[in-house]
């Protein structure tokens, strides 16, 4: 018995399903009249839907872009900050009277002063 119930439901499935075939030109949607007449709002669809992907695409790459342009100005400001380290220890007094020693001058002993004129006049 239970094979016979199941093709008979394998057979109303059947006939239901060759029955709304048939009956697939009495739907109201699919008629040619009404998909002519919606040519323009699946067209908005489409354009909508290709809009879509396009933002999609470009937020992707513009994502990808400031990745590296990040990456980028991270390894400047590294640079940046190396060679401010290097150009500070280069310009201290101790570095600048060595560098200055191999040229056969001296560092002042004295601070330095103002020379004035006694007549006022320059």
């Amino acid at each position: 018995m239970s094979e016979k119930q199941n093709t008979g439901k394998g057979a109303e499935s059947k006939r239901s399903l060759s029955s709304m075939l048939k009956s697939f030109d009495e739907v109201k949607f699919f008629q040619w009249e009404n998909i002519v007449n919606n040519i323009p709002y699946f067209m908005f669809v489409v354009i909508i839907g290709i809009f879509y992907i396009w933002n999609n695409h470009r937020g992707v790459a513009m994502d990808r872009e400031i990745r590296t342009v990040n990456q980028e100005l991270l390894e400047k400001q590294y640079y940046f900050n190396a060679t401010r380290d290097s150009l500070t220890q280069h310009s201290r007094q101790s570095a600048v009277a060595r560098r200055v020693d191999t040229l056969n001058m001296q560092e002042l002993s004295n601070p330095p002063f103002t020379i004035k004129p006694k007549s006022g006049k320059h």
